[in-house]
C-alpha cells in the first residue's frame, strides 16, 4: 500500500504544479489581455489622426471645378433667371435705369455672389482654401451672365436688335438673379 501512497503523493504532487502553471498562464493572459487593449485604443487614436490628416490634406470638393459643377451653376443660373418670370421684371428695369446704374449692377451681382457663396459654403472652410472663392465665383459669375444672355436672347424677342444699350441694361438686371440661381444651385449636394 505504500506504492498507492506514493503514487498518490506524486499525483498530487504534479496536480499542485499543473494548477500553478495554470494560474501563471492565466495570469499572463490577463497581462496580455490588457497590452493588446491599450495598443488597441492607440490603434484607434492612430485612425482618428489619421483620418484628420485625411480631412486636411485631401481636396475639399469646393477646391475644383468640375463639369458638374458648371452644369449645376448654369441649370441654377436658368431658374434664377425664369423663375416667376423674372427676365422680364428685370427689362422693365432696364427701361427705367441709366447705364451708370446698370454698370453697378454688375459689380453688386459679383459681390452678393461671393457673400451668398460665404456664407453658406465657404465659410466652413479653413482660411488656407479662401483663395479660391474668386476662381469659383467668377466661373459662376460667367455662367450667370451667359445664362442671363440666352434666356434674353431665346424669350424676349426685342433683346439686343434695336440698340446695344438697351440690352446691355437687360443683362445687367437679369444677371443679379442669375447668380443668386447660380450660387444656390453651385451648393447643393456639398459635402
Amino acid at each position: 500500500m505504500a506504492k498507492k501512497k506514493v503514487n498518490l503523493e506524486e499525483i498530487d504532487r504534479k496536480l499542485n504544479l499543473l494548477l500553478k502553471d495554470v494560474k501563471k498562464i492565466k495570469k499572463e493572459e490577463k497581462y496580455i489581455e490588457k497590452e493588446e487593449e491599450i495598443e488597441l485604443e492607440e490603434l484607434r487614436k492612430l485612425e482618428e489622426i489619421e483620418e484628420k490628416i485625411k480631412k486636411g490634406v485631401g481636396v475639399h470638393p469646393l477646391r475644383k471645378i468640375t463639369y458638374r459643377d458648371l452644369a449645376k451653376g448654369a441649370l441654377g443660373a436658368f431658374i434664377g433667371v425664369v423663375a416667376h418670370y423674372t427676365f422680364i421684371y428685370g427689362i422693365h428695369v432696364a427701361e427705367d435705369i441709366d447705364i451708370f446704374r446698370a454698370t453697378l449692377l454688375f459689380p453688386i451681382a459679383y459681390l452678393l455672389g461671393g457673400v451668398f457663396l460665404y456664407a453658406t459654403g465657404f465659410r466652413k472652410v479653413s482660411t488656407k482654401m479662401l483663395w479660391f472663392l474668386p476662381v469659383r465665383l467668377t466661373v459662376l459669375f460667367v455662367i450667370s451672365l451667359i445664362m442671363a444672355v440666352l434666356v434674353l436672347y431665346l424669350f424676349h424677342p426685342d433683346f439686343m436688335q434695336h440698340f446695344f444699350w438697351n440690352g446691355y441694361k437687360q443683362v445687367a438686371t437679369v444677371t443679379l438673379t442669375g447668380i443668386i440661381g447660380a450660387c444656390t444651385a453651385d451648393l447643393i449636394g456639398r459635402e
